[in-house]
């Protein structure tokens, strides 16, 4: 494995002289709520964790609220970080103490160390798109064998040293598995840094050398598409994280002069499907992987799971390894007697004229319960857009019964640092902009 930290390019030895060092400073406790956010310090904190014997808590933010929370639910916690707010009153062990560790003038020398299968390495937490965050327990075996399954999917036919850069964080499933586990398990070299703007995308893209891979999300990528910039050629481009536009991924490989693989899983599963988006619709399942249909549940298995994973998608198996993603089961809405999916819905939103972001979403609030069932609304970031305008795009494309009201313009949408967009973000956003008597909102599409 390889990383460049600091535009210096830290070797494998270097790196576990790293994690030894560190893991002899880590305080005595059962778990570390890791929030570096420089990826090199995560990597290694990430590691001497393991090698200490405890185990990650990786939330889905590093907001007060969640640290709280958190070591509130699993005593004997402390936060590890590299600079951010802590919450009061939390054992903390800040690692930019630790600054001379990461100098490359330490002895790097050693074997790998030997890590029980068996250890719960991480507790990672979904996403909350649809509800309440839940934990998912991540044993070293499950990280060890999905993270060669996903080298043989995600950097198939590579015959050199591939340069990654991702745009997601590393506390994340998508950006764990991607910048932090594949760099331990495959011909690698991670970008250390997270840029977020497209032009630090560009800057960082130019500053690897190719083959280039870039690790993003839907939201991301269709910033970069929309940012006019030049970008230099990525030979592959992996999404996930949400469904993504065949006109998306067409776009962005012409942006970049590559591939884009577009994979599917859940904090769950991990990783196990992928497809060529600008060309097929169907997924094919990683190796090893096997769905299962009970009633209207969807279900994989796999050596490297525990047991049977219950998926919150609905899934249509092909056989051959091929499927069909129907979407979430709580994407199925019911308007006045006409099933649709908010799925489909959000895709008509972003294809609209001038639709930088945005989300279509079921109301919350009991006073708009009615016998005519969900009530829709939807928040918007836009550039020259009304209300209006969109109501006229909705229509001509889905069933006027579906058509969002209210819609309402915002600066931005409270996504997470993965691009995810939690309901409850949403729902409290909604409940805001509803409160202010003036703003940037239109209400041309009068509530139901």
């Amino acid at each position: 494995m390889a990383m460049l930290a600091s535009s210096r390019l830290i070797n494998t030895c270097e790196f576990l002289a790293h994690v030894r060092r560190l893991a002899d400073q880590l305080p005595a406790q059962r778990y570390a709520l890791n929030l570096c956010g420089n990826r090199y310090h995560f990597l290694v904190t990430f590691c001497a964790v393991i090698v200490r014997g405890q185990t990650n808590l990786l939330p889905a933010n590093r907001g007060i609220a969640v640290q709280q929370q958190l070591c509130d639910r699993y005593p004997g916690s402390y936060v590890l970080h590299d600079g951010c707010d802590v919450a009061n009153g939390i054992n903390t062990f800040e690692i930019i103490d630790l600054a001379d560790y990461f100098a490359g003038t330490m002895a790097a020398t050693g074997e790998s160390p030997q890590i029980p299968l068996h250890h719960i390495a991480a507790i990672a937490f979904t996403s909350g798109s649809t509800g309440q965050p839940k934990p998912v327990e991540k044993s070293w075996q499950t990280f060890c064998e999905s993270s060669l399954i996903n080298a043989r999917h995600m950097l198939a036919d590579a015959v050199a040293t591939q340069h990654l850069l991702a745009t997601v964080p590393g506390q994340h499933m998508w950006g764990l598995e991607t910048s932090i586990l594949l760099p331990l398990f495959a011909d690698i070299c991670s970008s250390a840094g997270q840029p977020l703007f497209p032009k630090d995308v560009q800057t960082a893209l130019q500053q690897l050398p190719a083959p280039r891979v870039l690790v993003s999300s839907p939201v991301h990528l269709r910033a970069l598409a929309h940012s006019g910039l030049q970008y230099p050629p990525v030979e592959r481009i992996l999404s996930a994280t949400a469904p993504l536009d065949a006109a998306l991924a067409t776009q962005v490989e012409r942006l970049f002069d590559g591939r884009l693989v577009e994979i599917y899983g859940s904090s769950e599963s991990g990783s196990m499907a992928y497809r060529h988006t600008a060309e097929h619709q169907q997924w094919t399942l990683f190796d090893g992987m096997q769905l299962e249909q009970r009633d209207n549940t969807s279900f994989v298995h796999a050596s490297h799971l525990p047991g049977a994973v219950e998926l919150q998608d609905t899934l249509l198996d092909h056989g051959n390894r091929q499927m069909t993603l129907r979407g979430r089961q709580t994407d199925m809405i019911n308007v006045a007697g006409k099933r649709g999916s908010l799925q489909e819905l959000n895709r008509v939103l972003l294809s609209a004229a001038n639709v930088i972001d945005g989300v279509v979403f079921r109301r919350a609030d009991a006073a708009t319960a009615s016998a005519r069932g969900d009530r829709l609304a939807a928040l918007v970031v836009a550039e020259q857009a009304d209300a209006q305008t969109l109501n006229v795009h909705f229509r001509r494309h889905v069933d006027a019964a579906f058509v969002p009201r209210p819609i309402y313009f915002v600066n931005t949408l409270p996504r997470e640092e993965n691009g995810k967009l939690p309901l409850n973000n949403v729902l409290e956003a909604f409940e805001r902009v509803r409160r202010q008597p003036t703003g940037r909102l239109s209400r041309r599409n009068d509530e139901r």
